[in-house]
């Protein structure tokens, strides 16, 4: 049976993943927000299949190029086969990642044996049932947004989270709580960020800020780490990181407390400072505030470094492109009086592709710079 079909209002337009309201026409027939359709160009040529909802401002959302019969079958099999061929030492990895899999709207991360999926379009919903068939083997756990639920027209039904699970990640075992986790449990995109702080730990007093479950503290410590302290204002997140010290059998000083204050009346000084907040800016009217803060938390973190020490700089802020943070950091260094020499600019980790349709999707930024 064929698709309902949608016709665009503007021409070449193959290449691209996502219409907004404004480009499509609207279709002589009614169809289902959210249905799956044949979308065409104003002359008649086919553009793609994909998700249509003209609710929301994101009204065309592109999966296929080609009029497939099973586009989540065929794109869920070869986003998985693909990390398996990549032998990652983990078993918490992101199985898909939207538009970097060909399934814009669609985010799935493992861990051992629950699934976590995030969803951010009203199609995903509809095809929810097709989701679990195809992780039969996994119990699912699914999320979405409020504000999107609200915008694509769809509500979660209310359900309890999942148990926890213990996932194993380079040799430490960390537990995952699908209950107080922010977003699906656990940043799996920093996995290959970790090892690298590993690698530096040995003999080092390392301070680990937005801690969060104690992901980079723990990584020093098995690094050979001298000392490590986390900081993070979530009190559920310590209490999970000080339960994974004790599980992988090591010792961290985690503290409650807002980093800004913790920076500004601590006299220690650190041979390692990771720092890892949050994401900053969700929309453009919040950029120069979230400018203003990573500047003013990494000129403060630079205060807690020794001479020749290492500053590992994060942000997860997609909107704040590579170059534009490093020239916060740049502003940073010369507000401290404390030069950085960065010789590792690095992003999410390989389970993360990014579409050269979409390059907005490597939204992780880790600066490693040497501050002499």
């Amino acid at each position: 049976m064929p698709l309902p079909r949608v016709t665009l209002r503007i021409r070449n337009a193959r290449g691209h993943l996502t219409f907004f309201r404004k480009m499509v026409r609207k279709p002589d027939d009614r169809i289902e927000a959210g249905a799956l359709v044949d979308v065409h160009g104003p002359d008649g040529e086919f553009v793609g299949r994909g998700f249509y909802n003209p609710r929301s401002q994101v009204a065309v959302r592109i999966l296929s190029w080609t009029p497939e019969d099973d586009v989540l079958g065929a794109r869920l099999r070869a986003a998985a086969a693909f990390r398996q061929s990549l032998k990652l030492d983990t078993d918490a990895y992101r199985v898909c990642h939207a538009e970097g899999d060909g399934l814009s709207g669609l985010v799935v991360d493992r861990y051992a044996g629950v699934v976590s999926v995030e969803i951010f379009s009203r199609g995903w919903f509809l095809m929810l049932d097709r989701l679990r068939a195809f992780f039969a083997d996994a119990t699912l756990h699914v999320a979405a947004d409020d504000e999107i639920q609200r915008i694509e027209g769809f509500r979660l039904p209310a359900a309890p989270p999942p148990q926890g699970v213990v996932v194993r990640e380079h040799g430490i075992e960390f537990r995952v709580d699908f209950a107080t986790g922010h977003k699906t449990g656990f940043f799996c995109d920093q996995r290959d960020n970790r090892q690298a702080v590993r690698a530096l730990a040995d003999g080092r007093d390392v301070l680990d800020l937005c801690c969060y479950t104690g992901g980079f503290a723990l990584n020093a410590l098995r690094g050979g780490a001298r000392r490590v302290s986390g900081v993070d204002l979530d009190e559920k997140a310590l209490e999970v990181a000080r339960q994974n010290a004790r599980l992988n059998r090591m010792k961290a000083d985690f503290l409650h407390a807002d980093l800004f204050n913790y920076l500004r009346q601590t006299k220690e000084k650190f041979d390692v400072v990771v720092l890892d907040p949050p994401k900053m800016a969700r929309d453009r009217e919040e950029l120069p505030r979230a400018a203003r803060a990573y500047r003013d938390m990494n000129q403060l973190a630079l205060g807690a470094l020794r001479p020749d020490g290492v500053l590992v700089s994060c942000s997860c802020s997609g909107l704040v492109g590579e170059e534009e943070f490093l020239g916060i950091l740049r502003d940073a260094s010369r507000s401290a009086g404390r030069e950085l020499r960065a010789f590792r600019i690095a992003g999410a980790g390989p389970d993360h592709p990014v579409s050269s349709l979409h390059p907005e999707g490597r939204y992780l930024k880790a600066v490693f710079s040497r501050v002499p």
